[in-house]
């Protein structure tokens, strides 16, 4: 009864079209399967927007097409507009395949709060444009820029104009990074420390790779 009976319905996305009108409508969505887009038309249309506020349980991946990396408008696997919280499984996350384009971009002050998962971005994992990030957990990684002088120092992001004036923040307690240092971040000028107090990075070596963890000091 009443006009809040259905507060807390879950809507189970199927396929990239549910999955946009969802995100589009806020709430409760799951994705309980691998589920690929179709949005690689580089249009603002195409793009896969959270327009409210929402829960995102990603018990597997959201896929985002090859190639968004050529694109100058549609090129973030998912937008966060309102605030977000994703809670995400082993197996769940995001995606962005090869050549890809970023994995998240949070805009509009919105605030978009990580629980677990991985997250695999062309270039850039998350990156905030306006708003706060707040990473518990997951597991970042990211295709580098071929140029080396760039490599892998865009991972996390903030705009650099935004984080300096206090209108796009990040704050980490938990997590792995490949190859970034989330307290020393090259993203920033000067160099951003990410890791909230309280916290410590360590490290350890994977091949040629380095995985920087966030803990409890």
């Amino acid at each position: 009864f009443g006009n809040t009976y259905d507060k807390d319905a879950t809507y189970p996305a199927a396929n990239a079209d549910e999955l946009k009108s969802a995100l589009a409508a806020g709430g409760i969505v799951n994705v309980a399967t691998d589920l690929p887009t179709n949005n690689i038309d580089d249009s603002v249309d195409a793009r896969m927007v959270i327009k409210a506020p929402t829960t995102l349980n990603l018990d597997k991946k959201i896929i985002s097409p090859n190639n968004m990396g050529n694109n100058n408008i549609n090129f973030c696997a998912l937008i966060v507009d309102a605030d977000t919280t994703i809670n995400a499984g082993e197996s769940g996350g995001i995606d962005t395949g090869e050549n890809g384009g970023y994995g998240i971009n949070v805009r509009n002050g919105a605030t978009l709060t990580i629980n677990g998962g991985s997250y695999y971005g062309g270039g850039t994992a998350v990156q905030v444009q306006k708003g706060t990030l707040i990473i518990n957990g997951g597991h970042f990684a990211c295709e580098p820029y071929s140029n080396p002088v760039y490599g892998y120092k865009y991972l996390i992001n903030c705009i650099d104009s935004a984080y300096k004036d206090g209108s796009a923040k990040i704050i980490i307690k938990g997590g792995t990074f490949v190859n970034f240092d989330p307290s020393d971040s090259a993203s920033e000028n000067p160099h951003g420390n990410f890791v909230a107090d309280g916290y410590k990075v360590v490290t350890e070596n994977h091949g040629t790779d380095t995985w920087y963890t966030v803990v409890p000091k």
